[in-house]
Parts: C-alpha cells; sequence; structure tokens
C-alpha cells in the first residue's frame, strides 16, 4: 500500500502500469456503460414522467436501472480507491488519465499517464485538466532524470 503522500518515480509508475492499466480498462468500460444507461433513464423519464403513486411497468424499470446505475457508480469508486492504494488518482475516467505524485526540482508535481501511452510520458505542477501536461523527454534529454531518484535537479 502507498501511503498519500509518497512520492514516486518515473520508474516506479511505470512498474505498476500493469495493474494500472488492467483497473483503468475497467473503469473506462463501466464509465461507458454508465453513461449509456443513463442516457436510456432519462430518455424513459422523459417519455414516461411518473404522475405520483405511479406503479406502471416503466416506472418499475426506471427504478431498477437507477439502482443498478447506483451499484455500478459505486463499483467505479472503488475502482478509484485500488488506483489510490497504488499510488494514482484518477483524474478522467473517460480518458483513463492517472496522476501519480512525483518530484522534480525538490517540488511535487503529477506524473500523468493517460490509458492510450505505453508508459508515463508527461508531468503537470498542477490539476490534470487546468495545467498543461510537459514532455518527460525535454526533462529525460536535459540530465535531470535519474532511475533510481526519480526527477532530480543537475548536480
Amino acid at each position: 500500500m502507498v501511503a498519500d503522500e509518497t512520492m514516486l518515480s518515473i520508474e516506479a509508475v511505470n512498474q505498476r502500469l500493469p495493474l494500472v492499466r488492467t483497473i483503468v480498462r475497467d473503469i473506462m468500460e463501466l464509465h461507458r456503460d454508465i453513461a449509456v444507461r443513463k442516457q436510456r433513464v432519462s430518455s424513459l423519464r422523459e417519455r414516461h414522467p411518473v404522475t405520483g403513486g405511479d406503479d406502471s411497468v416503466y416506472e418499475q424499470e426506471v427504478l431498477q436501472m437507477e439502482a443498478e446505475l447506483s451499484h455500478d457508480e459505486q463499483r467505479l469508486d472503488v475502482f478509484a480507491q485500488e488506483l489510490h492504494q497504488i499510488g494514482g488518482t484518477l483524474t478522467d475516467a473517460q480518458s483513463g488519465t492517472v496522476d501519480f505524485p512525483g518530484d522534480m526540482d525538490g517540488e511535487k508535481v503529477w506524473l500523468c499517464w493517460r490509458s492510450d501511452e505505453p508508459e508515463v510520458l508527461y508531468w503537470h505542477g498542477g490539476d490534470c485538466g487546468k495545467s498543461s501536461r510537459v514532455s518527460l523527454y525535454h526533462e529525460l534529454s536535459s540530465g535531470t532524470y535519474s532511475a533510481e531518484n526519480g526527477l532530480q535537479q543537475d548536480a
């Protein structure tokens, strides 16, 4: 189990990626499924509004669908907690973006991985989506990376 503020090296994140990929794949599939079912429920609600004390077949079906959606949203939370236990924070279920706390020149940064990437390739300083992802290749080519210690300042 990883502590909340444990800073991870690029190597440590990449070692976790096989498990992260599996969890994120499940998250993305479930997220897509939930989105489709929510749209279906919304459509049913529009076509067959509740008329007070309605015990129609449609209402029973919608209530069942809503209960299943709630259960599956809780499953998404469990998957996100699994990522957290191994050091990651799910930042976008649709794209499969996960951030990992890292250190660059003594400052906390986020090592940012997306489901379509072979390894962690980017970092950012603030919230994912609110700040630009910066390529690690720039940092690696400038000599500020050590596989043993992660990103660090030149000596």
